[in-house]
């Protein structure tokens, strides 16, 4: 498994957490103000919001592998041999 990337946010940019969709609002050193949808607003830490993006990430790529790993790997048909070579024209 590959280490988790750096996550970034970005005033404006929208992203999700266990509540929804969330936009940031604002980012002031260490805090980041972000707004769902519904209106709702809080004030949260970057490394908090940060740790959550990273896990979904991890979360999403094991789900990936998973579906991947199910998947049955497609047989290649054989052909018969007969011993018989096919008529000359």
């Amino acid at each position: 498994m590959s280490p988790p990337t750096e996550f970034e946010f970005v005033v404006g940019g929208e992203y999700e957490n266990e509540k929804g969709v969330f936009t940031v609002m604002s980012i002031v050193k260490d805090q980041m103000m972000i707004q769902w949808s519904s209106g709702e607003g809080i004030s949260t830490s970057i490394e908090f919001q940060s740790r959550i993006q990273e896990r979904r990430q991890r979360e999403q790529t094991i789900e990936q592998e998973r579906v991947a790993a199910a998947k049955p790997v497609p047989k290649k048909a054989k052909r018969a041999k007969s011993g018989k070579q096919p008529p000359s024209a």
